[in-house]
């Protein structure tokens, strides 16, 4: 539970679930908007679970 806790994915997933859920009920924000930040959010997530990858195959972690 504690590296959950300190995991990048797990707080960025977190970060896009409020985001979305917050940008879908605002009056006046297009859906382009919020789905547009999400995309670029799980990029972020895929980009960081690639170098854990890395660093765990090439033995840094």
């Amino acid at each position: 539970m504690s590296s959950l806790l300190k995991s990048r994915k797990f707080w960025l997933a977190i970060f896009a679930v409020v985001q979305t859920v917050v940008l879908h009920y605002l009056p006046g924000i297009p859906v382009e908007v919020w789905a547009a930040i999400d995309a670029v959010v799980i990029m972020l997530i895929g980009s960081i679970a690639l170098e854990d990858a890395g660093a765990k195959s090439a033995g840094k972690a």
